[in-house]
């Protein structure tokens, strides 16, 4: 039952629009790919993107407005490599005449759906909050090129922490560890498998001593044997598009973003 309760907590939720289905727009590629917002709100607007059935809430990294006549929105998408203007994004121009949803270097063009086909559509159509409930928290590697990944659930609240897994192998042949056990506190994190532990340990430097930050110790325990790992941030582009693209773990799975059908 704690299992089950869980899975469902993890499970995207139903949106309730009815305030506000009246005022929304939607948008098609003409190949049942449909983003839906109010432009009422402009770029502030939620967006959603789905196949008309089923439509979930973008996560939106950012965006800006030039009052009614354009906007940006930027979408987040691990998978697009955000350089030389390349970017994941929805954008109106020519005071709603023209859309355009980014996926990296390819453009597709949207159109507005007449008022009676939208009215439809929205009639029937579940609204879900964001698809994608999965947040990487930490990457490490030993010298021999084994990969050692955790995520958890992602929360709104960042005190809501749960949901651990961990993953070891190489890059494309990881496999998903059993865990005994989860330590996650102020001085570190350990889990527990039936073949070792990965532990991240924090050490506090000494009052008064040149180390001014906390450092901590990575190190995959089997036994007595203790194997140094490096941490691979997460904070470097390449690096998180690995996780979702190459690494294993998130390969072939849906983000519920425009980039999963248009990219």
């Amino acid at each position: 039952m704690l299992l089950l309760a869980l899975a469902l907590a993890q499970a995207p939720e139903k949106l309730d629009l009815s305030a506000e289905k009246a005022d929304l727009r939607v948008l098609t590629d003409g190949a049942h790919h449909y983003v839906v917002y109010n432009p009422n709100k402009g770029y502030s607007s939620d967006f959603f993107y789905g196949d008309g059935k089923t439509l979930a809430k973008l996560r939106v990294k950012g965006g800006g407005q030039e009052g009614d006549r354009r906007f940006d929105v930027t979408l987040w998408d691990p998978r697009v490599i955000p350089t030389s203007g390349a970017s994941a994004g929805i954008s109106m121009r020519d005071s709603g005449k023209a859309y355009e949803i980014q996926c990296g270097k390819r453009m597709t063009k949207l159109e507005v759906v007449g008022a009676d086909d939208a009215s439809k559509l929205l009639g029937g159509a579940t609204f879900l909050s964001m698809m994608w409930t999965r947040l990487p928290e930490r990457l490490l590697r030993d010298e021999r090129g084994s990969y050692y990944f955790v995520d958890r659930f992602r929360a709104d609240d960042p005190l809501d922490r749960r949901d651990f897994r961990l993953f070891i192998g190489m890059k494309g042949k990881m496999q998903l560890q059993s865990l005994k056990d989860v330590v996650d506190d102020s001085q570190g994190m350990i889990f527990s498998t039936r073949n070792g532990d990965l532990r991240l340990v924090a050490n506090r430097a000494e009052r008064g001593s040149a180390e001014a930050e906390k450092t901590v110790r990575m190190k995959w325990v089997a036994g007595r044997t203790e194997l140094p790992l490096i941490e691979v941030t997460l904070d470097d582009y390449r690096n998180s598009r690995m996780v979702y693209t190459e690494l294993g773990p998130y390969d072939g799975q849906r983000l519920g973003t425009p980039c999963d059908d248009l990219m």
